[in-house]
């Protein structure tokens, strides 16, 4: 049985459902963009949020670990690499109802910054957790201490 020439109703119907659903795939991509992202924190000031990522870097680097580390990769390296804490993504994470920064120590050498560990820090700088990026599980400080001896690392090195 040969096929069957397409009518122009079905075409017109086809055109009708193509232009709907090209439509609804604008909308829902301009509602994702100008919808808040899950796990931001609520609108801060600008300067009272740069003050509490201030706030929360400085409790990560004065953690033994992080003053230790940077210390042995200035001595390692000759002080052409450092210890470095920076901000790994802009988006706070939600931790217990508390949006934390999400921050990570980097060794910076002249070629490419090389991450160690990665935290999540309260604003308040008061609770740090590590972030397993292997599992997306985060670990209190305690616990990654005794589970993979973070002091042993430049031991080894």
């Amino acid at each position: 049985m040969p096929p069957r020439a397409s009518s122009s109703k079905t075409t017109i119907i086809a055109g009708i459902l193509a232009g709907l659903l090209t439509a609804g795939l604008v909308a829902f991509y301009l509602h994702q963009q100008s919808a808040p992202h899950a796990g931001n924190a609520p609108a801060v000031s600008n300067q009272a949020a740069q003050e509490q990522n201030a706030r929360a870097v400085d409790a990560l680097m004065a953690l033994p670990e992080i003053k230790a580390w940077s210390a042995h990769i200035e001595k390692a390296s000759g002080g052409r690499a450092h210890g470095a804490v920076m901000e790994t993504s802009p988006e706070t994470r939600l931790v217990d109802g508390v949006a934390g920064y999400q921050l990570s120590f980097f060794e910076s050498t002249p070629d490419a910054a090389h991450r160690w560990e990665s935290f999540v820090v309260t604003p308040d700088g008061k609770r740090i957790l590590v972030d397993d990026i292997a599992t997306g599980e985060l670990i209190s400080l305690e616990q990654w201490r005794k589970d993979n001896a973070p002091m042993q690392r430049i031991a080894t090195q």
